[in-house]
């Protein structure tokens, strides 16, 4: 019979695929407007939009797939489980949507020096107020499952960055569609392009996160300081508890899992049943970090063996 904890924690993932479910399918169908439209219209930045969307939906996919393999837990072959794959992947799309704006720059770039693109039409229009209204829609409906998971986070970002870029779009347009007719009818020509470039631009501060936050975690960095300062707190006050004042902590975090390490030098008389008490109090306080708590304590009456 499941324990109510494995109970919640399946319930999670199941919630977790279903919010990226519901952006792949969303996903795929604002991709293939996009793309159509782009080429259809010759908007170079409807077509980026287009394509910067569809490669997130390929990504969303091997998210599902980690996520049903983080939900299998520690095995024979990974004693610690496999939480390391959620930065892992979060690391990969940061790293897949900074080559997509690199790539669309340097287009766009040539599209200036060519003298510029067609001004948008009608259905460039209808585009940009897609892009707008689904993807904000989106980021409201996954508001929710992304504060328990980081890869609906992860994706949460990118649609909340698709409606930003939306919104961009559709004033351009209109600004592109006011120049027509006017002495600043040439300037409309380079709008599109020059969209690009300052979306690119824009685009590359979630993913850059995105990498170093995958950088931080698989090296085993120090996690972010409101989880640290949570960690010290319980720490503090446990210590004060039971009188320990020599103590050391490591702490990291990988995914959903929270790994705590702390040496406590203690007197020669400290008992196992003083052990477990200490053990059983800190872990009540840290477990109610929202993570997979992982907790070591060691004691020892040897300082040296602590540094």
């Amino acid at each position: 019979m499941s324990s109510p904890k494995k109970l919640a924690k399946s319930k999670e993932f199941k919630l977790e695929r279903r919010a990226l479910s519901l952006s792949v399918y969303m996903g795929m169908a604002l991709a293939v407007v996009g793309i159509s439209i782009g080429i259809i219209g010759g908007s170079q930045i409807v077509l980026f939009d287009g394509f910067y969307t569809f490669l997130g939906i390929g990504l969303t996919w091997m998210a599902m797939r980690v996520s049903h393999l983080v939900e299998e837990g520690p095995t024979i072959r990974y004693p610690y489980g496999r939480e390391a794959l959620v930065p892992l992947i979060i690391g990969i799309e940061g790293v897949a949507l900074l080559a997509t704006c690199a790539y669309a720059s340097f287009n766009a770039v040539l599209s200036i020096i060519g003298g510029g693109t067609a001004v948008p039409n009608r259905w460039s229009f209808a585009y940009a107020v897609t892009a707008l209204v689904i993807p904000t829609f989106i980021w409201w409906r996954l508001r929710r499952p992304a504060r328990k998971s980081e890869l609906v986070r992860a994706e949460s970002t990118q649609w909340l960055a698709g409606a930003g870029l939306g919104l961009a779009i559709l004033l351009a347009f209109v600004a592109a569609s006011l120049m027509t007719g006017t002495s600043w009818a040439l300037a409309a020509r380079y709008v599109d392009p020059s969209l690009v470039i300052a979306t690119c631009l824009v685009f590359i501060v979630p993913p850059a996160g995105m990498v170093r936050t995958t950088f931080v975690e698989l090296i085993e960095g120090v996690p972010d300081p409101e989880l640290q300062e949570a960690a010290k707190l319980a720490l503090d006050q446990v210590a004060a508890q039971f009188s320990l004042s020599d103590r050391h902590m490591r702490m990291t975090k990988i995914g959903r899992k929270f790994y705590v390490e702390i040496d406590f030098v203690v007197e020669p008389h400290w008992t196992v049943a003083q052990s477990d008490e200490v053990r059983r109090v800190l872990f009540r306080m840290l477990k109610t970090i929202p993570h997979d708590l992982w907790l070591t304590l060691e004691f020892t009456n040897d300082r040296a063996l602590v540094d």
